[in-house]
């Protein structure tokens, strides 16, 4: 019986060794491949979830620069904000009256200093206001009637400096005026359309009846304006054919010769300005004869108011 029991306490003590090694051998790595798979499943899992979390790189904002405490901001300037009014006024003084021109931005230029007597009778005052010189600011082109029967006018123009009025040509057109301000030859610089009264009071003629001729003025680089008329041959052209349409109906009408002689006179003159050619001495030859000889008596003194140089500088 002693014997019996202490072969099952032996068994006994055998099988708890046998259960002490077996898990030994798992923790050491000798466990079944199943187990093992159920092990690292976990930890897998894991690492493929921490790979596909991982944060986006962030888009970098853009560097809005402020200025430093203090520093105004200045806007840039526009046509708009610079755009002149321009303005003509008389400013009464103790001894003159001064002709004064504004443009509305706080600038203004003395024109002149006239007798109190003397400005109700002259004209000072804004002909035109447009874009000369194409930089898109208006410029100013002012009258000055001096007064008088028939004489005379003056125009001034002014634009807009940095340092304020300034003014950059002044010419005399004696008894006629510029009619109109206009793009001729598309270049973006405005001509000056003007008339032409080199042949006022001409021997023989009354001012009523003298002919004036088409003139087209031209700014240069410098502001100024000079006679460019040959460069646009068909207003001449259709001054010389109209003076010659006067001329037939002159004649047909029995008109008289102050009517006869003006009309030739535009004639001959508007073609001798157009190419050097007998053309309108022919033409006048053949409609009024008479007109001819007379135009051949004054033959120096045409050539003479040909000669003249359009426009004349103020003050001469």
């Amino acid at each position: 019986m002693q014997r019996w029991l202490r072969l099952g306490i032996a068994a006994m003590a055998v099988a708890a060794v046998l259960a002490a090694c077996g898990g030994e051998e798992e923790e050491a790595g000798t466990a079944t491949p199943a187990a093992t798979a159920a092990r690292t499943a976990t930890p897998a899992a894991t690492k493929t979830a921490a790979a596909t979390a991982r944060p986006a790189t962030p888009t970098p904002k853009p560097v809005t620069q402020t200025p430093p405490r203090g520093t105004p901001t200045v806007a840039a300037p526009t046509p708009q904000a610079r755009q002149p009014v321009w303005t003509v006024s008389q400013v009464s003084g103790a001894a003159a009256v001064d002709i004064v021109l504004e443009d509305g931005l706080g600038h203004n230029y003395t024109m002149a200093s006239i007798d109190p007597e003397v400005s109700q009778f002259e004209k000072w005052d804004v002909e035109f206001v447009a874009d000369l010189n194409g930089d898109g600011i208006v410029e100013a082109v002012v009258l000055h009637y001096t007064g008088g029967a028939h004489c005379c006018f003056e125009y001034w123009l002014f634009s807009e400096a940095p340092s304020g009025i300034r003014l950059d040509d002044a010419f005399l057109l004696g008894n006629d005026t510029v009619e109109d301000v206009e793009d001729l030859d598309g270049d973006s610089v405005l001509e000056l359309q003007a008339w032409d009264d080199r042949l006022a009071y001409f021997p023989g003629l009354s001012y009523a009846v003298s002919p004036s001729l088409p003139l087209v003025l031209c700014r240069t680089t410098e502001g100024k304006y000079t006679d460019c008329t040959v460069q646009f041959p068909a207003r001449m052209q259709e001054a010389a054919d109209n003076f010659e349409a006067r001329l037939s109906d002159a004649v047909q009408s029995q008109g008289t010769d102050e009517e006869k002689r003006s009309a030739a006179l535009g004639l001959v003159a508007a073609h001798l300005l157009l190419a050097p050619t007998d053309e309108g001495w022919t033409k006048v030859r053949s409609i009024c004869p008479e007109c001819e000889t007379w135009l051949m008596q004054n033959s120096e003194e045409l050539e003479k108011r040909l000669s003249l140089v359009q426009p004349q500088p103020v003050g001469q």
